[in-house]
């Protein structure tokens, strides 16, 4: 007898209601409605958050690099818990400059996105799929802050024999030991985002009002829900992640980090997308990136597009579809944010 679980699975996601549908938003006061509702419901989903407290930043170590410094910070993730970061500051300043908060996507930590190596070491030769994209940031002028994310490089478990070997991160083992206390990775992750952005607008050379934030794959995801969750992010770019939840991580395999409990009874990716309007948002994927498929990133995007226009806000909407694969392109992202910040 064969039995037939693949149609079990197209059943439950057919079947399923979201509460919440960006398509019917047609005014301001819609919008206003659907964010008042799906914001509670995002929350519930994320889990519990960190408990806030003060940042306590300490320096680490301070490098002078071609046109920007770049500084490594340490800093109170929640009263239990430090964590490292790079600062990276632009030798040409204004008195008030806008800022950007860069998140990392796998690999060997957010290394990887300051330039440097695994151990390390200034990068040279080829950037790897992230681009260097927090250097290119402070090369046009932005403030940078970028946060070793919670399970990569040095936000790793100590090596333990009972761990599952893994492709150089801990994602499995915390995101599943999280949510025996109802917390996701993706809570830990738009938490260190938020504590970013809070050591940004202390600093007497922020402007406050003008912080973004980036990033791309697991980057992305911390990016976008980041950008969901704190309203003081004004612009946000979010690079191979938009898609459906559907052709994305729930029919090619991925990390257990991008999956939220819950979060399909309320709606879709788009639908969370929802939540950053009016602010500007810029996507980005390539062609030929077989983990989040074109077909629905472009049907994900017209939804917000279609969303945006309603709104009267189509100037503060765009993608960059480019040949590649998953990778940061920076064709449009880089004006995008110089535009809007």
């Amino acid at each position: 007898m064969s039995y037939n679980v693949d149609n079990y699975m197209e059943h439950l996601y057919r079947a399923n209601k979201t509460k919440y549908d960006i398509d019917l938003i047609k005014s301001g006061k819609d919008l206003q409605d659907f964010a008042g509702g799906m914001y509670v419901d995002y929350l519930d989903c994320l889990g519990d958050m960190p408990e806030n407290c003060p940042l306590d930043v300490k320096t680490i170590e301070e490098v002078q690099r071609d046109g920007f410094k770049r500084v490594k910070i340490e800093y109170n993730v929640d009263g239990n818990f430090r964590a490292p970061a790079y600062i990276l500051v632009p030798d040409k300043l204004e008195a008030k400059n806008a800022a950007v908060v860069a998140l990392t996507g796998h690999g060997y930590g957010v290394a990887d996105i300051v330039a440097l190596t695994e151990n390390f070491e200034e990068k040279t030769g080829d950037p790897g799929y992230q681009k260097n994209f927090a250097v290119e940031l402070a090369k046009r002028g932005f403030i940078v802050a970028a946060p070793e994310l919670f399970g990569f490089g040095e936000l790793m478990l100590a090596p333990n024999d009972r761990h599952l070997k893994n492709a150089g991160n801990s994602c499995f083992m915390l995101t599943t030991q999280l949510l025996m206390y109802k917390k996701t990775m993706a809570a830990m992750r738009v938490w260190q985002a938020v504590r970013m952005l809070d050591y940004l607008a202390e600093c007497p050379f922020v402007d406050a009002e003008r912080i973004g934030s980036m990033g791309i794959s697991g980057g992305g995801l911390a990016s976008s829900f980041f950008a969901a969750y704190d309203k003081r992010v004004k612009a946000c770019v979010v690079s191979g992640f938009l898609c459906t939840f559907k052709e994305s991580i729930m029919s090619v395999y991925h990390c257990v980090d991008n999956f939220i409990p819950g979060i399909l009874k309320y709606g879709e990716m788009a639908d969370l997308f929802g939540l950053i309007a009016p602010r500007a948002l810029l996507i980005e994927s390539g062609i030929s990136d077989d983990i989040f498929p074109i077909d629905g990133v472009k049907s994900s995007y017209a939804r917000l597009e279609a969303l945006y226009g309603r709104l009267n806000l189509k100037d503060k909407i765009d993608i960059d579809i480019f040949e590649g694969e998953h990778q940061i392109s920076g064709a449009k992202a880089y004006d995008f944010l110089v535009k809007w910040l």
